[in-house]
């Protein structure tokens, strides 16, 4: 699948793989490699872009139930019931698309205790091979358990016409492992929390190809595309060993969730309208390596621990408050409970060793700015139309959003 190294770790790791299929071009083999998984008749799932793509030709070549989603669909709970809905007579789904029609359908036939299988038509995200799905509930974003795709069929061809800036999203994604990394491990390191080397492991044949041939994502190179492919679907599958995202979302997440937040609160669905998730990990994974760096090369303290309350109230809705100040409390009673500020102020090399550490698994934030670069992808707020003061206020409080110490917790 991935190869020797790979496939053994991951058949240790998980027993039971999902298929994956990487070919430049699928067109004459689509029944031949669903019928075997879903030999009742599916239900194919796109929209309109994916439809043109690749939807309305496995539709035909399976002779399947179609499931349209009009218009520039979410994976909300109402989506995820329309599929249902739809697919009811049907023994299994064929998800056609990106991030949100694979979460859509993951959590559908993860609801209806159906098989799926995924044809993804960009190489813009790592969430194909998790096992959650992000699901808007009520308004609000949730992770939500769900089940990983019986198999993967990925048609290079198709993957590599996609927009262009659909792969530099990709790209922003896998470049979240160092700072995620870095992030998991500091928390293992000074709280004791789990920490898992293995999905990390996964990456490191794949990782410095794609990283070292970033040019070629931004100028749609099948081969680079490829290489991105396989660092995607290798992500997703390193966060369902890890049993959560801990391997592939961090601080740099965080900050780009509060910045959803900050503009949700203002009546702006998802964000920035103009920029696509995996664009603004890029600028926020090479702005938390910054913070990284800087923070390794000191004795840092903790930030105040008391949940700033009447702030946030005026930032984020009641809901995202109400869960946010649970979720602190689980973090604040680990901090107390190993005496990490005593710890952390505390002159005996103790913090030293820890960098370290951490140091010899990080990509250089020079890096991944050069990187960002050569793909042609934004690195700054100002490129995403971010306004810089609802930045600084993601930066200062994006903290508290998750029971995840990360190094946005020291200054």
């Amino acid at each position: 699948m991935f190869g020797s190294e790979p496939d053994a770790l991951l058949q240790k790791s998980l027993g039971r793989l999902p298929q994956v299929l990487c070919a430049r071009n699928l067109r004459h083999d689509i029944d031949d490699l669903v019928k075997p998984i879903l030999p009742a008749r599916p239900a194919v799932v796109f929209d309109h872009n994916t439809g043109e793509a690749l939807g309305e030709r496995i539709c035909r070549a399976l002779k399947a139930v179609p499931v349209l989603l009009a218009g520039n669909p979410a994976a909300d709970m109402e989506t995820v019931d329309y599929v249902r809905r739809e697919a009811a007579e049907c023994a299994g789904l064929v998800a056609v698309g990106g991030g949100t029609i694979n979460d859509i359908c993951k959590y559908a036939s993860f609801a209806d205790g159906k098989p799926y299988v995924v044809f993804p038509t960009a190489a813009s995200m790592n969430g194909y091979l998790s096992a959650n799905a992000s699901i808007a509930v009520e308004g609000y974003k949730t992770t939500l358990p769900a089940r990983m795709p019986e198999a993967v069929f990925c048609d290079l061809s198709v993957i590599a016409g996609a927009p262009v800036r659909l792969s530099r999203s990709g790209l922003g994604d896998s470049l979240a492992r160092p700072t995620a990394q870095a992030d998991w491990l500091l928390s293992h390191l000074l709280l004791g929390t789990a920490y898992d080397e293995t999905p990390f492991a996964l990456l490191k044949p794949f990782e410095p190809h794609l990283f070292e041939n970033a040019r070629g994502i931004g100028k749609g190179d099948m081969e680079s595309i490829e290489a991105l492919m396989k660092v995607l679907l290798l992500s997703g599958l390193g966060m369902t060993i890890a049993g959560g995202s801990y391997p592939a979302s961090q601080g740099e997440h965080m900050v780009a969730h509060a910045m959803e937040m900050l503009s949700a609160r203002h009546s702006r669905e998802g964000g920035n309208p103009g920029s696509f998730h995996g664009e603004e990990i890029g600028v926020t994974t090479l702005a938390v390596s910054k913070r990284q760096e800087a923070l390794l090369r000191k004795k840092p303290t903790l930030l105040p621990l008391q949940f700033p309350t009447e702030i946030l109230e005026k930032l984020w809705e009641k809901k995202a408050m109400e869960e946010a100040d649970q979720t602190y409390k689980i973090k604040l009673a680990r901090i107390i409970e190993n005496d990490l500020d005593s710890r952390l102020r505390g002159n005996d090399g103790w913090w030293e060793s820890i960098a370290a550490r951490i140091e010899s698994i990080m990509l250089p934030s020079a890096s991944i700015q050069a990187i960002l670069k050569a793909a042609d992808a934004p690195g700054t707020p100002e490129a995403l139309g971010w306004d810089m003061g609802a930045y600084a206020t993601a930066m200062n409080y994006a903290r508290f959003l998750r029971d995840r110490f990360t190094f946005l917790d020291l200054e």
